[in-house]
């Protein structure tokens, strides 16, 4: 009995698809399909300068990729700046600073803050006065490592600064739990 033509193509497209079901299978058993390598990297480097732009009652964040190289205690030149895109009304300005990572160690960082940021026992920097409209400052001009931070040389991290705004019209002791004009004034 003689095959046509037909039959070898109809084998060819059953081995073909024996063979990706094979290589599916042992993939997904295996779990090599769904393995990813979530490096944490980000777009910008620690050393660049950055601005944030932000407008009223927005938040805003900037992150950085970072080495876990640092020694506790070394300072990381770094000037990160915020300005207000309101081109109307100032703003109410606070900063946070976290870092994250793969494994969970103790990871302390600080900022040497610039003129008009105070530290706050919350855990943010507080502008201590009216953002002008379509102005900007520096947060800070360093970071500086804890003193008992924990990171691993072999690690990248990433360090993430969140800026939150409020206009000038919202009763911003009522939803920050501090008023950061008055807050300056109590601290003198």
């Amino acid at each position: 009995m003689k095959k046509d033509k037909s039959f070898y193509g109809w084998l060819f497209t059953c081995v073909s698809l024996a063979i990706l079901l094979g290589v599916s299978i042992y993939l997904g058993l295996s779990g090599w399909y769904f393995k990813s390598d979530r490096s944490l990297e980000s777009d910008l480097k620690l050393g660049e300068t950055v601005q944030v732009d932000i407008d009223k009652n927005q938040s805003s964040c900037v992150s950085f990729t970072f080495a876990g190289s640092y020694l506790p205690g070394e300072k990381l030149s770094q000037i990160i700046a915020v300005k207000n895109l309101n081109d109307s009304q100032g703003l109410y300005v606070r900063a946070k600073v976290n870092v994250f990572s793969k494994v969970s160690d103790n990871h302390d960082l600080s900022l040497l803050e610039t003129i008009n940021w105070t530290y706050h026992e919350d855990g943010y920097y507080y502008f201590d006065s009216l953002l002008s409209p379509l102005s900007k400052a520096n947060l800070c001009s360093d970071i500086i490592i804890g003193e008992d931070s924990i990171f691993q040389s072999s690690k990248n991290y990433i360090l993430n600064v969140t800026f939150e705004a409020l206009d000038e019209t919202i009763d911003v002791k009522n939803l920050w739990g501090y008023d950061p004009i008055k807050l300056e004034n109590e601290l003198t």
